[in-house]
């Protein structure tokens, strides 16, 4: 989007009636991405907590016996 309103890459001049509503709608969408980024790193992290082990044997513990 920022490289169709600096004149770089061509856009149609049906899409939008202006060069700041194409550029409202691609930072729109920025903010909307990153939201759903966010969301997907909580969840991951979330998930890398609840599935790691409780606790850790030592290799020492386990051959002594």
């Amino acid at each position: 989007m920022t490289l169709a309103t600096a004149g770089v890459a061509p856009m149609r001049r049906g899409d939008f009636h202006s060069s700041g509503d194409a550029l409202l709608v691609g930072w729109i969408g920025v903010i909307a991405f990153a939201a759903y980024r966010i969301a997907l790193t909580i969840a991951a992290r979330s998930y890398w907590l609840r599935t790691r082990p409780a606790c850790r044997m030592n290799r020492m513990s386990v051959s002594a016996e």
